[in-house]
């Protein structure tokens, strides 16, 4: 995880946490991929730093480290959304499908949840 200025977020960059304006609102929720227009909302909101995963969009050490982090972090937010739920088989197929869309979606360097 790196933490940036606004300044220096580029388009690509994946959230680490969510971005809040100053009354708490969201913004753009973690696991989402930075756009130039997420970056012009930051900036008129008055956010001043980001957590993003890795400190580049292609950020990922030898070991593939960044990609690491990315699904690991998918498989915590889903954990969170399903964890009432996943005894039901229905439940359990479609938090499957989820983290599999999602984790093949950061490895394809694109994110279903791209937003603002």
């Amino acid at each position: 995880m790196a933490n940036l200025r606004v300044d220096d977020l580029k388009a690509g960059m994946i959230l680490d946490q969510p971005v809040r304006n100053r009354q708490g609102v969201l913004l753009l929720d973690a696991g989402s991929r930075i756009t130039d227009k997420s970056i012009r909302i930051f900036k008129s909101w008055g956010v001043q730093e980001i957590a993003v995963i890795g400190d580049r969009p292609d950020a990922k050490g030898a070991d593939g480290q960044a990609e690491y982090h990315g699904k690991d972090k998918i498989e915590k937010q889903l954990q969170e959304k399903f964890s009432d739920v996943l005894q039901d088989p229905v439940m359990a197929a479609i938090f499957k499908a989820a983290r599999s869309r999602l984790v093949q979606d950061l490895q394809k360097g694109g994110s279903s949840h791209e937003a603002a």
